[in-house]
């Protein structure tokens, strides 16, 4: 009888445990995500969400190794990028959203096949993670692009908006300093045709905001950030 106790207290404590509510930061490891179990409330927001499908690219890839911090060892952008990207993936998919990843792994995409795969799949926002360097080592914050046109103004005003978004959240989270919302040439967010932005998530070569970026929980408020500012966007 002894044994039979022990044997399930044991279970209970390598069992899943249930998490706080989502607003309760229950970040998820990277190889299981246990959550409790879904409310009326939590139920009917995702059903809303069905169907809506978001693009996510975390940028560079292979090859293209992106930026890099001045640190020993020294952290490469496209690793932070996927990893980011792949929690962004799991929240977003928490809150009911569908979503596609333009890679998956540490792989080369040409900027043009990006775009095209996202114009393709017809989500309601694309969103490209990266992270920053700059030539100064005081340069630092958080800052989210989107492409002014002239010839697509809705888009732009979209684009716009949405970008704000994800600032307010992501500085709302991490309290990284705001770098504010800009306009950016870049071809993922240029030739694609939906709502789309690139958030630059802090700079690799400030050693003080590196020590922030290195921290794995770091990055999961930056990802619950963007995911809570497309939520808002898209409910609005």
């Amino acid at each position: 009888m002894r044994k039979r106790i022990i044997f399930f207290f044991c279970l209970l404590l390598t069992g899943c445990v249930a998490r706080p509510p989502i607003a309760e930061y229950p970040y998820p490891d990277r190889q299981t995500i246990c959550r409790p179990k879904a409310g009326i409330e939590t139920r009917k927001q995702e059903n809303l969400n069905k169907g809506t499908l978001i693009v996510i690219d975390p940028g560079h890839g292979g090859d293209d190794f992106g930026a890099h911090s001045n640190t020993h060892p020294r952290y490469q952008e496209k690793y932070l990028n996927l990893s980011t990207a792949k929690l962004l993936n799991t929240y977003l998919t928490q809150k009911g959203y569908r979503t596609v990843m333009t890679r998956q792994d540490d792989t080369f995409i040409a900027l043009d096949k990006r775009a095209e795969f996202a114009n393709q799949k017809k989500p309601a926002v694309f969103v490209s993670v990266h992270y920053n360097s700059a030539p100064s080592k005081q340069a630092e914050g958080v800052e989210v692009y989107y492409y002014r046109s002239e010839e697509n103004k809705k888009r732009s005003k979209d684009s716009r908006l949405l970008a704000q978004a994800v600032l307010d959240e992501v500085i709302d989270n991490t309290n990284a300093k705001s770098r504010g919302t800009k306009h950016g040439d870049f071809a993922v967010i240029r030739e694609t045709d939906m709502a789309a932005i690139l958030v630059e998530g802090g700079f690799l070569t400030n050693e003080k905001e590196m020590q922030r970026i290195r921290d794995p929980m770091y990055l999961k408020k930056l990802a619950w950030g963007i995911a809570q500012g497309i939520d808002n966007y898209l409910k609005k």
